[in-house]
């Protein structure tokens, strides 16, 4: 199974996300939105720790995907590595460790701005693979 591909939408840039549960769903969300942002994933020197908390699966990937593009932007962090947990019943809980490094704006390029990810779209589904999951990302 692959983790990810890319596919056109009107003005926006969607991607189909797949992991044999969700733990690993997240982490290849997480991949894919970056792998839009940049080139290359930097070293691991770095630690964020997130916790987020919600009432719907597709709520938690939808926060989760736009808490990644508020440290990336806020804080000049670039995430190369993903520890998540996340709690099989409502609320929905979600705790992550992020490793990764500073991100320079004047000496890094950013190959696509994201604004954030958003509603239209979104789903999550069971699948015999474990998960899939469509995002559509305002760019």
């Amino acid at each position: 199974m692959k983790d990810y591909e890319i596919f056109e939408h009107t003005a926006d840039l969607g991607v189909r996300v797949y992991g044999r549960d969700l733990q690993t769903l997240f982490k290849n969300a997480a991949v894919a939105l970056f792998s839009l942002v940049v080139d290359s994933c930097p070293p691991q020197e770095k630690e964020i720790t997130v916790k987020l908390e919600v009432k719907t699966l597709e709520d938690l990937l939808l926060n989760w995907l736009n808490e990644l593009i508020s440290v990336f932007f806020t804080y000049k962090f670039l995430p190369s590595g993903y520890n998540i947990h996340i709690s099989k019943e409502e609320p929905y809980i979600l705790r992550a460790t992020l490793k990764g490094a500073g991100y320079d704006p004047y000496s890094q390029k950013v190959n696509t701005e994201i604004k954030a990810a958003t509603y239209h779209g979104l789903k999550i589904e069971e699948v015999p693979e474990g998960f899939k999951a469509e995002i559509i990302f305002d760019v």
